[in-house]
């Protein structure tokens, strides 16, 4: 597992914002935020109860750091397109084994949840949200930390 995926977003976010009710975000600003991690499936295995556990994602603006099980605590950049069908997300590492590589996902927010899809740096963008054996992707689902 890449730590390429969080970027996931993988995407830059204010720890602590709190989501409005009955409003709705859109582009970046839904991203901005602390996420954590909890659910997954890289290469069609699901991530384990303890990975779960450890995964966090802070976005700030353009920015994120990622803390993934066994992978630590990576930064890095990224760019979203919501007017993409799927909407994508590419992730720029800015730190870790893959510092400076490309990560192309697709993403999608629905309240407080976050889903994401990539694949490997140099690999071809999902187009869908799955995971399979040997596919050099992965799928994480993010919750929005409320602030309290």
């Amino acid at each position: 597992m890449n730590i390429c995926i969080a970027l996931i977003a993988a995407v830059g976010f204010l720890a602590g914002t709190k989501v409005p009710e009955n409003s709705v975000m859109k582009g970046a600003d839904a991203f901005q935020g602390t996420w954590k991690l909890t659910a997954g499936e890289v290469d069609g295995t699901a991530l384990t109860p303890e990975q779960l556990k450890v995964g966090k994602l802070v976005i700030q603006g353009n920015r994120f750091s990622v803390t993934l099980p066994e992978k630590g605590t990576a930064t890095g950049t990224q760019k979203i397109n919501a007017t993409k069908s799927p909407k994508t997300i590419d992730v720029v590492d800015a730190s870790g084994p893959n510092a400076g590589k490309k990560c192309l996902g697709i993403y999608e927010i629905k309240g407080d949840e976050l889903r994401v899809c990539f694949a490997a740096a140099g690999k071809a963008r999902p187009t869908e949200f799955a995971s399979k054996p040997s596919g050099a992707q992965w799928v994480h689902v993010w919750t929005r930390v409320k602030s309290e």
